[in-house]
């Protein structure tokens, strides 16, 4: 069966539901394609087959600073039923002695659980916080929310800067180098580590040591969607689906299809062919998009050795542990100096 779209995308993940969304808003006919049973890609949540009510989310989790994001508001999701939450007490770093480096929304109280282990470094944490916060604003932000500059142009115009010659200064150390330099006790330094960690940023890079006091200063805080990830994906669905956009899952693409030099539909492994008058849009990675579904003399060969070379970053937490329990774990860094719990 032969059908046209104005453009296919491929791949189901959050990405590419929000430009689907987009663009279906636009009045295109979109198809997305992936070969998952739902759509959502990360963006998924489980319910324990023997243990009714327990839910899980075996990837995406929290979401930072998501509902400050254009495409949230543009696509009206919460009109769809999405809800997040902010905890007050964002991450914590639990020791074997029962105390608690804690990351809270609130400054002060991050600064107050790190005097508990260094008042020196609780200076620090709060003077890099502070002094980080206009960089956040007038500078990363607005990077973060446009086209990439060429990186020669972009040290040139933070040099005409007191706040973009300070960005240079500390974006030229690796995170490591930047915690070591900075802070002296030993839980501090690796809780910064750890928090910074989880952006899956290499520790030991060159030009992210910024990330640390960038994280510390942005009033951007870790989100988590009321009733699972999937309900961000589900709200997604329904906006496409609102503005007439179409989904298909649990089919597997065997190739894209070029004419011309232009890529003009896919083919599915079942035979099938579908065909895109306007684009193919791909949310998939480098080696499935460029070695495995184009064909080799449809792009240069600089291209695709690129992607043949790309790698993925390994530093990330890999392993989660989900536990269905009777009630609440008790540890013994729930109370505070003063035996209070956690508020």
């Amino acid at each position: 069966m032969n059908t046209t779209f104005d453009g296919i995308i491929l791949g189901a993940g959050h990405n590419a539901l929000v430009l689907q969304a987009y663009l279906s808003r636009c009045g295109l006919k979109t198809l997305s394609l992936d070969r998952a049973e739902i759509p959502g890609g990360g963006l998924m949540t489980l319910e324990h087959p023997r243990l009714s009510g327990f839910r899980y989310n075996p990837h995406s989790f929290f979401h930072r600073a998501l509902t400050a994001m254009p495409w949230y508001r543009d696509l009206e999701l919460e009109r769809h039923g999405v809800r997040y939450l902010e905890p007050k007490l964002n991450v914590a770093m639990i020791l074997r002695d029962g105390r608690a480096l804690e990351w809270w929304t609130d400054l002060d109280r991050t600064v107050a659980s790190c005097a508990e282990f260094s008042h020196r470094d609780a200076d620090q944490l709060r003077r890099f916080a502070e002094e980080f916060k206009p960089i956040v604003e007038r500078i990363l932000l607005p990077e973060a929310q446009s086209p990439p500059l060429e990186p020669g142009l972009r040290h040139k115009l933070l040099e005409r800067s007191v706040l973009g010659r300070r960005l240079l200064e500390i974006s030229a150390l690796s995170p490591l180098e930047f915690v070591t330099r900075h802070f002296e006790n030993d839980t501090v330094r690796a809780g910064l580590l750890f928090f910074n960690g989880l952006r899956e940023v290499d520790l030991r890079l060159k030009g992210f040591g910024h990330s640390i006091p960038a994280l510390l200063a942005s009033r951007a805080k870790a989100q988590m969607a009321v009733g699972g990830s999937a309900s961000l994906a589900r709200g997604l669905v329904a906006d496409i689906t609102e503005h007439g956009g179409q989904i298909r899952c649990g089919v597997e693409l065997q190739r894209i299809l070029v004419r011309n030099g232009h890529a003009i539909g896919v083919e599915l492994t079942t035979g099938e062919q579908i065909h895109s008058t306007g684009f193919i849009a791909s949310g998939l990675n480098p080696q499935q998009t460029f070695l495995e579904l184009l064909p080799p003399q449809a792009l240069a060969a600089s291209v695709r050795e690129k992607a043949a070379q790309y790698q993925y970053n390994l530093l990330a937490p890999l392993l989660g542990l989900h536990v269905a329990l009777d009630e609440p774990p008790r540890y013994a860094a729930t109370q505070s100096r003063h035996g209070h719990p956690w508020a």
